[in-house]
């Protein structure tokens, strides 16, 4: 769970924030600072994801280190003219869908030719 209602629980007590884990023990967990937890059902790790487009070819979006280059983070700089967006792939400190919504609506206009995108020169 990250997102806007995050902050609530963690100030309620709903979540608690707990330090790396140091070791598993036969029902349990002991954490980097010594504190144990007991009766543990599962554990998800949650340690990131790697993306990649194998489908679109390098020359018009390339993926290094996990980034990739997007003019204002849709669109494909070396796409002349553009016909891929990408959407949703930012990382908002809030929640994802009202970015996305309003990048879908700026991707159907320049698809539609009602709004122009700088020229790369």
């Amino acid at each position: 769970m990250v997102n806007d209602d995050m902050p609530n629980r963690i100030i309620t007590g709903a979540l608690i924030i707990k330090p790396n884990i140091k070791r598993f023990t036969k029902t349990g967990v002991v954490f980097d600072d010594d504190t144990s937890e007991e009766d543990i059902d599962v554990v998800v790790f949650a340690t990131g994801y790697r993306f990649d487009f194998p489908f679109i070819d390098e020359s018009v979006m390339k993926v290094e280190n996990n980034q990739v280059s997007l003019y204002k983070y849709v669109f494909p700089p070396k796409l002349n003219p553009p016909t891929l967006s990408i959407i949703g792939l930012v990382q908002p400190f809030g929640a994802i869908m009202p970015i996305s919504e309003i990048q879908c609506r700026w991707a159907t206009r320049v698809f539609k030719d009602t709004a122009k995108l700088p020229s790369q020169e």
